[in-house]
């Protein structure tokens, strides 16, 4: 597997749990999609996955390995592995590139860190990539800094740079959130054509099921930092079964919803389904369902599923 994460649970100082228990696999060249409305615990997995937890949140339980390396413990071998196999196309590219240096500096800074390769050497290289990203190459506009560009050069970009070291598997964090509705399909199919050459593995994180319909395999749907239905993605298109995936639908079709409130701050999470109290169908019991911690099985954690005739 490339990517195996085992009994993941994420917990602040003060014990509240933020994530978890949470198990997931990536194949090699698969494309998986980790589905989830803000809040759900998404952006706190990538960076457990690259071992950047933020300042107050704390691994407390399970593993997680990307090509057998243990991605929880600081050393050589995962530093070997950060932008080289395993790379990340962040969210906000104004966060991820620095204000301070230039396109071609930023270009360059990965492979001269991984592969000490001279900078001269990866402008050369990466001259086609940049081509097919509609990136320029000329030594004038590789001089700019990252505010004389648009939002979607700032995207593609951010795209090159993790592809600068040609790695296996790209973790891609909302990269669409920021770019209006036409950028945003021109990135998505520049994407797809770059990791079909490449024979990429990617998980691509998004609270969008329209996106993740074009762009995986296979599906993980997160709420409140709880994994609640997985599956082909084919099937929890046509025939959701947990009442967040049929929300999330919903909301990609821009269908109207009845449920109603929003996602409970993780200290009053209910002992069960985290879903139940936005649930329309839900029952008392579902607050408190014990099976909820227990082992996941066919990837659906809900005790009235839809396909049971129960939705709405």
């Amino acid at each position: 597997m490339v990517l195996a994460v085992e009994g993941l649970v994420l917990r602040r100082r003060d014990g509240v749990r933020l994530l978890g228990p949470l198990d997931l696999t990536l194949a090699p060249g698969e494309r998986l999609g980790l589905v989830g409305e803000s809040g759900s615990g998404k952006s706190l997995l990538v960076q457990a996955l690259f071992g950047a937890l933020p300042p107050g949140v704390l691994q407390t339980a399970g593993r997680v390995r990307a090509f057998g390396v243990a991605m929880d413990q600081p050393g050589p071998a995962r530093d070997r592995l950060r932008g080289a196999r395993l790379a990340w196309v962040p969210q906000q590219p104004d966060q991820a590139l620095n204000p301070l240096l230039t396109l071609a500096e930023q270009l360059t800074l990965l492979p001269g860190l991984q592969r000490q390769e001279p900078p001269r050497a990866v402008l050369a290289r990466l001259g086609p990539l940049l081509a097919r990203l509609r990136l320029p190459s000329d030594p004038a506009f590789l001089a700019r800094f990252p505010h004389q560009l648009s939002g979607g050069q700032r995207q593609r970009l951010c795209l090159a740079m993790a592809l600068s070291c040609d790695p296996e598997l790209l973790v891609l964090d909302e990269p669409t959130a920021a770019l209006d509705a036409s950028v945003r399909q021109d990135f998505l199919d520049l994407a797809l054509e770059l990791r079909r050459e490449r024979g990429l593995g990617c998980l691509w994180v998004t609270h969008d099921l329209a996106v993740a319909a074009d762009v995986c395999d296979r599906l993980l749907v997160l709420y409140g930092g709880e994994r609640v239905e997985a599956g082909p993605v084919t099937r929890l298109l046509e025939t959701p079964r947990h009442p967040t995936t049929a929300r999330l639908l919903a909301a990609s079709r821009r269908e109207p919803s009845r449920e109603t409130g929003f996602l409970p701050a993780p200290q009053d999470r209910p002992v069960g389904c985290p879903f139940g109290p936005r649930c329309p169908q839900a029952q008392t019991s579902c607050l408190d369902w014990a099976p909820w911690r227990g082992t996941p099985g066919d990837g659906l954690r809900c005790q009235r599923p839809l396909a049971e005739g129960i939705g709405p």
